[in-house]
């Protein structure tokens, strides 16, 4: 017999949630778990991937929400929902505040999977492939860190930008995230990247969809609730590549958790601050 199916829609983050959830037993035993994730969909999925035959047996949807007009992706999904389903909205969780300079970089237009997908302005403006000096290591971070001082931002100023952005699309969601994130994001560790979250976000948001979610009884609910929690402890959520928060920037925005010293997982490689800063103005490769 088939089963119905929860369907995550979402980014990156979605993803992860989706492999969350395809480990909790009393998930696992009612739902099959479908994902669709918008930022690597094609129309031409839309015509062979995602038909009606692929959202027949939707029950659910964990929808990740967005203001604006809706696009493509999101008007297709919302035509082929079957009458009567389940849609739970929760947020995309973002921080730009702690990467400040995540501006343009020329080199990554022609860039391949396996270089450096956040952007750097800064770092960029001194590589010698666009320009900059060759200059030695020690000459180099210390040239970085003299013009990141000089352009540092107002800092208090973007994080207020974070959430207006973010309170504008909680306002969208049955699961609101900012107040806890805004509350929580100095003495905790609960991003890699600005998009890219530690297993500690997940561990509050993927339970309170649980909670939400029809067609679990109450005690499936709180079981599914408490093992979501459990596998997030020890965890380190989407660490595949982790961008270090700039240490002039840890101390203004008073991040009680970071550690100057910490090394920072980048594919197989565990980085200090200076040596992602170095390899990512060089543009090193890091894969064989």
């Amino acid at each position: 017999m088939t089963k119905p199916a929860i369907l995550i829609y979402g980014n990156c983050q979605g993803e992860h949630m989706t492999h969350i959830a395809r480990r909790l037993s009393d998930v696992h035993e009612r739902f099959d778990i479908k994902i669709i994730p918008p930022h690597l969909a094609t129309e031409r999925d839309w015509e062979t991937r995602y038909t009606e035959a692929f959202f027949a047996d939707v029950r659910i949807v964990w929808n990740q929400v967005e203001s604006g007009e809706p696009n493509y992706h999101r008007r297709m999904l919302e035509s082929r929902l079957p009458p009567g389903c389940q849609t739970i909205g929760f947020p995309p969780m973002i921080l730009l505040c702690l990467w400040p300079f995540s501006g343009s970089d020329p080199r990554l237009a022609s860039a391949d999977d396996y270089l450096y997908p956040w952007p750097d302005s800064i770092a960029a403006s001194l590589s010698p492939a666009l320009g900059g000096e060759d200059l030695p290591d020690d000459a180099l971070f210390a040239a970085y860190m003299r013009l990141t001082a000089e352009k540092m931002p107002d800092l208090e100023r973007r994080l207020r930008l974070d959430s207006v952005r973010a309170r504008a699309v909680d306002a969208l969601a049955d699961v609101k995230m900012w107040d806890w994130i805004e509350e929580n994001f100095r003495t905790t560790k609960l991003f890699h990247t600005s998009t890219h979250l530690t297993a500690v976000p997940f561990g509050r948001l993927v339970p309170r969809l649980l909670a939400l979610t029809g067609d679990l009884t109450p005690l499936q609910s709180g079981r599914a609730q408490r093992e979501a929690e459990f596998l997030m402890r020890g965890n380190h959520g989407q660490d595949i590549e982790v961008v270090p928060v700039h240490p002039t920037i840890a101390e203004r925005m008073g991040l009680t958790w970071h550690d100057p010293h910490a090394r920072h997982r980048w594919h197989a490689h565990d980085w200090s601050y200076r040596e992602y800063i170095l390899n990512y103005i060089r543009w090193e490769p890091f894969m064989p």
